[in-house]
Order: structure tokens, then sequence, then C-alpha cells
């Protein structure tokens, strides 16, 4: 007999988490799944939640939310001996965790899944102390993404952030990014430094063409001073996957690692996940094969 946890974000996906909980409660049990549901009241539950599990030794968990409901989870198990594998629902606003691993972001769709599902390992990252499951990012877009209200995320969806990424492109500061990648020193002047796991990053699902959850590689994306007009280039470039954005000399460059230090002149923090994350300076790593999630069939 499988054992499940479903945990649920009740504020996520414009409050309808609950009802896909139980939606898929009834589903799990069908397939002769035991379960239970949690509900949290504050972000302190998922903790909470996530280690009853993992004592408990529940075969898997379900969780509803949006990548930083995810991420949450994430690091309530990182420290654990024993990991349930992981189902996701997501009922966020991007969703780039579910993204990469191929789960469908209609909800209906990922309820139905759960139901015929195989396993999957897949990296997660490390900064500092603190894991992700998507992305890291330092610059005056990034800074906006952990100011856009609950409420914004809720009436304008994705658009929420890139009304305010717009915002900042006019105001942006290039910092100065001093870097040590698997031991090779690099030093640029960026506007935007973005670190990912998987293809799927800012809902654009190509963005780092030629990653996969389970590579064992950080893909890192950064983005020198520019005009709009380039910053339009580069992204025409980056979506299309053109090999030109390996070349470090250009406005936009793409380079892989495995671990690394991170610096820059000006203190500030990275965004993590979607949420305010830690500031310069960093060391970021990978930890390959970390978590196993349930993915549809292929």
């Amino acid at each position: 007999m499988i054992t499940t946890m479903i945990i649920a974000n009740p504020s996520s996906g414009k409050k309808q988490a609950e009802e896909y909980a139980v939606r898929a409660k009834e589903i799990l049990e069908r397939s002769g799944s035991t379960v239970v549901v949690k509900l949290t009241k504050q972000k302190s539950d998922i903790e909470k939640y996530a280690k009853t599990a993992c004592s408990e030794k529940f075969d898997q968990i379900v969780v509803l939310g949006g990548d930083g409901t995810v991420s949450e989870l994430g690091n309530a198990l990182k420290n654990e001996e024993y990991r349930p594998k992981i189902g996701i629902i997501p009922v966020g606003t991007i969703n780039n965790i579910a993204r990469g691993l191929g789960i469908a972001t209609n909800m209906n769709r990922a309820v139905q899944d759960l139901a015929n599902c195989r396993e999957k390992k897949a990296d997660a990252g490390l900064i500092n102390d603190r894991l992700f499951l998507s992305s890291v990012s330092a610059g005056s877009i990034p800074e906006t993404v952990w100011e856009v209200t609950d409420e914004q995320k809720e009436n304008l969806g994705p658009m929420a952030y890139f009304i305010e990424g717009f915002k900042s492109i006019r105001e942006e500061e290039p910092y100065s990014i001093k870097m040590n990648l698997d031991g090779e020193e690099k030093e640029h002047e960026l506007s935007l430094l973005l670190i990912g796991l998987s293809s799927s990053v800012a809902g654009i699902p190509n963005f780092f063409k030629n990653a996969e959850y389970d590579d064992g590689y950080l893909y890192m994306f950064g983005l020198k001073k520019s005009t709009f007009g380039e910053k339009v280039s580069v992204l025409t470039t980056l979506i299309s996957g053109s090999e030109a954005l390996s070349d470090e000399n250009n406005k936009g460059f793409i380079c892989k690692f495995k671990e690394g230090t991170i610096e820059n002149d000006y203190i500030t923090n990275v965004a993590l996940d979607g949420e305010k994350g830690p500031s310069f300076p960093f060391s970021v790593k990978i930890l390959p094969s970390f978590f196993t999630f349930l993915v549809p069939q292929i």
C-alpha cells in the first residue's frame, strides 16, 4: 500500500489549491494509495508536515503550490536521511519547476497524471546553505521579482513579473561580478546574472536549450549593460538556441558549471526560486540526482 501526504498552500492558484487537493486525494485513493491531506496556514507548516512525512516514512509527498512552495518543501527535506518521492500539482504563477520536469501546468491534467506516473531523478542547486530547484538571479530585473505582491500575482498572473521587470530595464545599473567557476576565474560587468537547473526559466521553455534536470550541471546566463534593442537581440538569440551565446565576448552569454563562488562590488540580494534570497558573496554548487519526482509517463 502506497502512502501519500498531500501538502497544499490554500493561498496559491487563485485559492484553488484546497479544491485540487481534494481531487488529487480521490484519484490517488482510487489508485490504491492511503492519503493524508495537510493544509498550510503559514510557511513554517511546510517544513513541519515534510518532516512528519519523513519520520513516518511516507512513500510520497504531493505538493500543491507555486515555485516558492515547492522550493520550501525541498529545503525542508534537504537534510533528511529519508526523503519521500515528490509529486507536484502546479498552482503558482510561473511554475518553472514543473515545466522543467515535464509536469503539466494545467491543474486538471496534473491531477489526472498522478494516477499514471513514473519516477525521475533530478538535480538540485545549493546556494550557501539554501537549496533551489529553479533559478537564482541578480540584477535590477530580478530584484523586482521578490517585490511583486501576492495580490499582483493573483490579479495579473505572469504579467505581474514582466510589468515590474520592464520598469526596471530603464533604471539598470551593471554590477562588477567576479566569479570562480570550476576553478576558472572570470570577471564581467553584468546587469543580469541568472543561474538555472533546467531548460525552463521565467516561463520561457527553452531558456537553457540543452539543460536537463538530471545532467549534473548548473547553467549561467549573463547579460552585459546594453541598449533596449541589444537586449531584444540577445533574447531572440536565446530563444532560438543559437550557439552564439557560448561566446562570453557578446552582450549575452551562457556557460555551464558544477560549482563556484560569485561576488560583486555592490551588496544586494538575489532572487531565489521567485523569492528574496541571500546576498553576495555566495557559493553555489550542483547536487546531482538529489530528489526523486513523480512525472507523467512518456
